[in-house]
Parts: C-alpha cells; structure tokens; sequence
C-alpha cells in the first residue's frame, strides 16, 4: 500500500531540488512551447512536470495526470487522479523573483470532493505545505499558525490584480482594498493562500474568473484542514466542489476565519 502523503512529499522535495538546479545553471530559463492551457512554459515547467509524474507513476500504477503543461495523460479509469502546477509563478521564477511554487493534489475522482492528499512547495525557502484528508497540516516543518483577524479594517491582504482590471470586478475589489488595513499582490496564488496557513497573511482574494483548478486546489485543501476558510467563486455565485480537469476559470476567497471571507463576500455589488 503506498503512503500517499510521503508520496506526495517526496515528489516535491525532489522537484524543487531539479527546478532550482535548472535555475541556477541557467538552461531552465529558456522559454519553451505553450503549455496545454494557453500559457507559455519555460525549460523548468517541463523538468518540473516531467520529474513529478516519473515519482508519480512510479509509485502508483493506475493513475491519471492533470497537469498545467501535457493537459490529461494515463489510465482511462483510474485508482488515483493527481493535479499538478508545476512551477506556479513561472513569470516570478524568470525574471529572478523569489516568489514561485510547486503545487500537486491526489484524489480519489475528478471531483475536489474526493481529495486525499494535497502538497505546495515553495521553491526559493524550501517550506513544504503537506496535509492529508481527516488529518493534520504540516506547515513550514510545524503546525499551522492562521491569525485570529476577523475584521477587514484590521487585515493584511494578497489581492489579485485581475480582480481590478476586470470592470466586471473593480467596484467590489476597490472596496476590498480601501476597507482592508493593508494588500498586495505577489503572483503566486498557491503561496499566496499557504502565507495564510504560516500566519503571514490574513487573506487572498482572487474575484474574478482568472484561476485554474491546479492553481488553487491544493492550498485551499490545506486551509480547510488547518481551519481555515474558503469560498469558490464563478460568474454565478459561489461553489462547493470542481472538476479537477474544469476547462474554466474561477475567483476565490481564502481566509482564516468565516467572519472576515463573509466579510469580503459581502461587499459584492448587486448586479
């Protein structure tokens, strides 16, 4: 019987060694083809990719891959299916910005329901985010540290810029900022919603429909184990459950507490 969650440990320690190799001798840099949803891949999104799923398919041997860069690969009918982000923040990687991610699920179906185990590695530190359904979050090599702030005016936020360029969703994300004590924005969505779970931040909020499922299911599973909170948005109103293979975007709110995602919430306009 494999143990998933080492599994899954394993698969990103060893991923963040490569990519930073690739990094640091350069021949990572190199821009690539583009990837199967549309964005550009560099020479370390394909080492990434390709080095989680030999640790993956290695160790378990009927399983489907959903990853950022191939799309869909592997068995027809599965035991396992896995979501990769290979390098999330593949801009901030290039250009030399400290702020990128590995990220990786593995679930019992195409749906977020069935989630099992769920990792984020941050490139540059070397902090894993690991935890496994109906047990405990590993943050930083110790316990999850969500801050108690339940109130917007008191809150230090990671807003994503796409929330305000978006007319749909600038009203409603202007008020987010102008009530917030603090916000930014660091372009690795992953991280950005584990600096929850380490206690740095209070909250992530993404509106509009901008994020893939592989780049924000494994930290939102993570913050729910750790007690935190979430909310899955789409142009319609807010979700439960995703397909881990959606060929659609979604907004999230991520935060330690109900009171300050109700909060966020409900500032939304009336359309």
């Amino acid at each position: 019987m494999v143990d998933l969650l080492k599994l899954a440990e394993e698969a990103l320690t060893v991923v963040r060694d490569v990519v930073q190799e690739s990094i640091k001798c350069g021949w990572g840099l190199k821009p690539k083809s583009i990837g199967a949803y549309g964005d550009r891949s560099y020479a370390f999104d394909l080492v990434a990719e390709r080095t989680i799923m030999n640790i993956i398919t290695d160790k378990l041997k009927s399983v489907a891959v959903i990853s950022e860069e191939l799309g869909i690969t592997g068995s027809g009918n599965p035991d396992y299916y896995v979501l990769i982000d290979p390098v999330d923040g593949s801009r901030n990687a290039y250009r030399g910005i400290p702020i990128y991610s590995t990220t990786l699920v593995i679930s019992k179906s195409m749906s977020s329901r069935d989630i099992i185990v769920g990792g984020v590695v941050d490139h540059v530190s070397g902090d894993i985010y690991l935890g496994e359904r109906d047990g405990s979050v590993v943050a930083s090599g110790g316990k999850p540290k969500l801050t108690n702030v339940r109130s917007l005016k008191d809150s230090y936020l990671i807003v994503s810029m796409w929330s305000i360029r978006d007319e749909r969703y600038r009203k409603w994300t202007e008020k987010i900022i102008c009530n917030s004590g603090f916000s930014s924005f660091l372009a690795s969505t992953a991280l950005e919603i584990c600096y929850i779970i380490a206690g740095r931040v209070d909250g992530y909020v993404c509106l509009g429909p901008y994020l893939r499922p592989f780049d924000f299911l494994a930290p939102i599973f993570l913050l729910k184990l750790a007690g935190g909170t979430y909310k899955i948005l789409t142009v319609d109103g807010v979700i439960d459950e995703v397909d881990l293979s959606a060929g659609r975007n979604f907004g999230v709110i991520a935060a330690p507490n109900e009171e300050l995602a109700s909060e966020i919430l409900n500032l939304r306009e009336d359309h």
